[in-house]
């Protein structure tokens, strides 16, 4: 049934959608292209010295052959400046104006060649990125003591590719092959198969000579790179080939092809960055206001609504070395296993229950079964019954955690779909520039408290009064996810004190999820849509001491900057293309990009239920969010409003950063400091701390 839905929905959408969809999707997808590409420039990078080292080889080679004339024409453009300036500028613009210009162009014309033209430029560059990820080579401009000139640094035009971070700080494992090659050379070939014409042909061929002069004066290639570019559009046009053989052999022949679905990139995301140490689980902790329903009467809610919640009856099935996995339906599900009840060790309360779900989120689901399972807590006299629900994170991001989980809990608020979001226009439009500023993030210094995780885990909770959140947010001026931010930069700046380390003007680099699903209609829920559906915004937090306000003021003038700039949109864009590569190549991306090199602590804000709701009949009172952590990454704290209340946690590794057991109580002081600065000595009731 689920599959259904999905097809009928996605059918109303071509239908619907019009001109203006297709263009936005068509746009964000050229634009992707260009965004991947400065994706691997980070999470592909290696020892410089390898890098050197192929560059000279390939050096060697041409002067063993006698075709290393880089050197001499470096040399051209040196003594006439005029000239070297025109050669950067045909170097930074006119490969990709002509590239996605006549993309564009195809699009618009309604070209037959168009979808063979838009597939095989995504190929190639793939193409590219794999072999620069092989066998990397710094250009000869970057090499150190050869001699070369940086013309492109030297004369750059502004605001054009190459300005600045491309030049000073450019991919030095991106020589071979030449992308600017291999883009021309398909314009002229994708020009050929349009038909456009033996003018435009010629004009093409014309590029393509003045492309190869360019990139070897600037010293920006080596003359072995422009065969090694022509040969990308053969094999582009051999991969999509394969592709559509594939995708008509692979045509669903039955009911039983239809249940099998290959994990989204998005969703095999957490099963690449997933480890022994580092188990990719999200789910939520509730407190029942009385006792626990009987585990019998749970299981027989689940037998009953399990066959309508995606991916909880469905398990992952290996997909090959070259094919992703999939979604399978298992052959039972067996509710003994995946429901069961636990004691709290005496004397039981919140402090024990806190330590079972450190002990429960810091073990891997079997992968055998379907990922997820509910443990029911006996508190004992001296604390509260609950029920733990963990499930993998290649079911959902915290937020869709949250929908699939309003199946099963009472009131069930009626569904609808969810509206569409933003223009897609101009959601597209913002990529490239999100992009550039994506790569400019990786060279800000920041503070770090991470190191290689261990197998265990601290768990902490706070539960603040929602309203008195937000007045404090709103009469700040700033957002309740700035204040969530603000007080965790000052238990960081505490930490760091305590370390005796100084900040010294940097900032804790926060990897914080933004969902893009549209908010719930009033009064109603969204559908449970499975996957994670969200962007990846990186917020830098001050870590230096100062008044709790200041720091919220410094979080949200950062944090209003980054979510405007196109970088959430930015990532999404990368995230989805990267997961075009295989398997392999997509999980060593994956695993490059998801860890403390690129931020040191993620902080989430999720939405929940404005409404009291129960499960299985039995009241539910404070509910916590359980988020996983990344690779050396050793906190992450998340917050969920739910019936009135911020109901906050932190997932810590006490190996790492063992002060994490004084992580909540930190949040709570600084919270009670900044509600104070802002509102007064008497602005609201104080926070209630679990």
């Amino acid at each position: 049934m689920l599959i259904r839905s999905e097809a009928v929905a996605s059918g109303a959408e071509d239908a619907g959608g019009g001109r203006a969809a297709a263009a936005a999707r068509e746009v964000a997808a050229a634009l992707a292209v260009l965004a991947v590409y400065l994706a691997f420039t980070h999470a592909f990078t290696g020892p410089r010295e390898v890098s050197d080292a192929h560059g000279r080889a390939l050096l060697d080679v041409e002067r063993w052959l006698g075709i290393d004339v880089e050197r001499p024409l470096n040399d051209v453009l040196v003594r006439h400046g005029w000239l070297g300036a025109v050669a950067a500028w045909e170097y930074a613009t006119t490969y990709v104006i002509g590239t996605f210009g006549f993309l564009g162009y195809l699009w618009w014309r309604r070209s037959p060649a168009y979808p063979w033209a838009r597939n095989t430029l995504i190929w190639l560059t793939l193409i590219a990125i794999v072999c620069f990820a092989l066998w990397p080579a710094t250009p000869p401009r970057l090499l150190p003591g050869e001699g070369y000139t940086d013309v492109i640094a030297l004369h750059h035009p502004p605001a054009t590719w190459g300005t600045g971070v491309v030049s000073a700080g450019a991919n030095p494992y991106a020589a071979i092959p030449s992308l600017h090659i291999g883009w021309v050379a398909w314009i002229g070939v994708a020009a050929v198969r349009a038909r456009a014409g033996a003018f435009f042909t010629w004009l093409c061929a014309l590029h393509l000579v003045a492309t190869g002069l360019v990139i070897v004066s600037t010293a920006a290639h080596y003359v072995v790179d422009i065969p090694a570019g022509l040969l990308l559009v053969p094999a582009a046009a051999g991969a999509e080939r394969l592709r559509a053989g594939l995708v008509r052999d692979r045509r669903p022949a039955g009911p039983a092809r239809r249940r099998e679905q290959r994990v989204a990139a998005a969703d095999a995301f957490f099963l690449h960055v997933e480890s022994a140490n580092v188990p990719q689980v999200v789910g939520g902790v509730a407190e029942f206001a009385g006792p626990a329903p009987s585990p019998e009467r749970l299981r027989g809610v689940l037998a009953e609504r399990l066959p309508h919640l995606p991916r909880l009856t469905q398990r992952i099935a290996p997909g090959g070395r070259f094919r992703r996995p999939r979604w399978v339906e298992a052959e039972s599900v067996d509710l003994g296993w995946h429901v069961q009840r636990v004691d709290l060790p005496a004397p039981g309360g919140r402090r024990e229950l806190d330590g079972l779900v450190a002990r429960l989120a810091a073990e891997r689901l079997d992968p055998g079964r379907p990922l997820w399972r509910f443990w029911l807590v006996r508190g004992g006299p001296h604390g509260r019954d609950a029920v733990v629900i963990l499930l993998h994170h290649a079911i959902a991001d915290g937020i869709g955690v949250v929908d699939i989980l309003r199946g099963l809990l009472e009131p069930r608020l009626p569904e609808e779909p969810a509206p569409r979001g933003p223009g897609g226009l101009a959601r597209a439009a913002a990529v490239l520039p999100g992009l550039v500023l994506l790569g400019l993030d990786g060279t800000a210094p920041t503070v770090a408290v991470t190191g290689d995780l261990g197998p265990e885990r601290s768990y902490g909770t706070v539960t603040l009064p929602l309203d008195r959140v937000r007045d404090t947010a709103r009469a700040a001026g700033a957002r309740v996810s700035d204040v969530l931010l603000a007080l965790v930069g000052e238990v960081v700046a505490d930490v760091l004190a305590r370390r005796g380390e100084r900040a010294d003007g940097r900032s804790l680099r926060a990897a914080v999820p933004m969902t893009l699903r549209a908010p719930a209609p009033p009064g109603r829920g969204r559908t449970a849509v499975p996957g994670n559906l969200t962007a990846a915004l990186r917020l830098d937090v001050p870590a230096d001491p100062m008044p709790v306000r200041e720091r919220l003021a410094a979080v949200h003038a950062s944090a209003e900057r980054r979510r405007g700039s196109g970088r959430a949109v930015a990532s999404t864009a990368v995230l989805r293309l990267l997961g075009a590569l295989p398997p392999p190549l997509h999980a060593r991306a994956a695993r490059a990009t998801y860890r403390d090199r690129f931020f040191g602590g993620i902080v989430s804000n999720m939405p929940g239920p404005a409404v009291p709701m129960s499960l299985a009949g039995a009241p539910l009172g404070d509910v916590h969010p359980i988020l996983p952590l990344a690779a050396g990454v050793p906190f992450a704290v998340g917050a969920l409003s739910w019936d009135g209340a911020l109901h906050v946690a932190v997932t810590a590794e006490p190996g790492v950063l063992p002060e994490a057991a004084g992580f909540t109580t930190g949040m709570v002081r600084a919270f009670e400091e900044l509600a104070a600065a802002v509102l007064g000595a008497d602005g609201g009731a104080r926070a209630g701390t679990t």
